[in-house]
């Protein structure tokens, strides 16, 4: 079940390096790039777009001045849009809460509105696509699609919605007991993790146990998704890599995809844990793991380290400190962002 290549610890370190792709320090699942770039493939005649992603300097005043949101309301997105006398735009948007998206819907169908009056009389087949845009809502994803196949850039949102890994939707049918409306993916996440849990877990077990558990079962089931190192081009790793479903269903992943299943684990067994997202090295490539609070300390927990290229998974990155991190050379963070891990009597070994 393990591999069993053995590979010098340079070589284990590079992986860990180039493994992990741009993630936004986000509660998304599916990022808006990603959305974005399905709805743009669903069109046939779209020209060159321009793109400001959330964090650009600009994006806040697409956000704010053009579209007249609320900066706070809006967790994450991405915009691509024309330039010159052409109107293909297309914004796909991540809310920070539910709630918000009604009045966001509305806005942006103003913008709409507004955006069609700019082309009236001097590009009339230009001013026809905005009046036909559409804004659509999944979640708390809002997209607006102003191209030439509008019902198809709806269709490719939905789907691509539909087709990744929600961990809010799992969470909820894990607690009610009802799957039915889940997608195949995120209902067979459901049921392998059930699986799992009926297996390793019992009533008696502390929260330590049932975390350790949770970390053997996961560095011992996946194995490292080694389609990081093609040369295919892409992101670099393979569909699903990044969720639960690369660990649980495939059992291969990248680091998001160890980090996800471990916090899904802990939300499944009301075990308080975060999702920690690395500051990007000079290359842009992002690592992430876990924090687990016990007994009112924090601790660090990397299953992706824990579960190395060559030899069996140990328990190096195991409810570790913040400080035993920073001495090695891969996990940096933005530490104001989240607690500082000082638990020592849940380390390894000690229970």
């Amino acid at each position: 079940m393990k591999k069993v290549l053995g590979f010098i610890f340079t070589f284990g370190l590079l992986l860990s390096l180039v493994s992990c792709s741009s993630l936004q320090a986000s509660e998304a699942d599916t990022a808006p790039d990603d959305i974005a770039q399905a709805i743009m493939s669903s069109q046939q005649e779209l020209p060159a777009l321009m793109k400001i992603a959330s964090g650009d300097k600009d994006f806040t005043t697409w956000v704010s001045d053009y579209y007249l949101l609320q900066e706070e309301e809006v967790s994450d997105g991405v915009i691509l849009y024309a330039d010159g006398v052409e109107a293909s735009e297309i914004a796909v948007l991540l809310m920070k809460d539910e709630k918000d998206c009604k009045a966001a819907e509305e806005a942006l169908d103003e913008y709409i509105e507004n955006r069609a009056g700019v082309f009236e009389g001097y590009a009339p087949q230009q001013a026809a696509m905005v009046k036909d845009g559409i804004v659509a809502k999944e979640g708390r994803y809002i997209a607006m699609m102003i191209c030439p196949e509008p019902q198809k850039a709806k269709e490719a949102f939905v789907e691509a919605i539909s087709n990744s890994y929600n961990e809010q939707a799992v969470l909820q049918a894990w607690s009610s007991g009802d799957d039915s409306d889940l997608s195949e993916i995120n209902r067979s996440i459901l049921e392998a993790a059930r699986e799992v849990i009926d297996s390793e877990i019992d009533d008696s077990m502390s929260d330590y146990e049932k975390e350790l558990a949770i970390h053997d079962f996961i560095t011992g089931w996946s194995r490292f998704d080694y389609s990081i190192f093609g040369r295919s081009g892409g992101d670099g790793f393979a569909d699903g890599s990044d969720t639960p479903y690369g660990v649980l269903i495939d059992q291969s992943a990248m680091c998001h995809g160890y980090s996800s299943t471990f916090q899904l684990f802990m939300d499944m067994l009301d075990i308080e844990c975060m999702t920690v997202f690395g500051i990007p090295s000079s290359s842009g490539v992002e690592h992430s793991w876990n924090m687990v609070k016990l007994d009112g300390e924090w601790y660090c927990v990397d299953c992706a380290w824990d579960d190395p290229i060559g030899g069996s998974p140990g328990h190096t990155y195991f409810n570790v400190t913040s400080d035993y991190l920073r001495s090695g050379s891969i996990h940096r963070w933005d530490e104001a962002s989240v607690p500082e891990a000082t638990g020592t009597a849940y380390a390894y070994g000690k229970h």
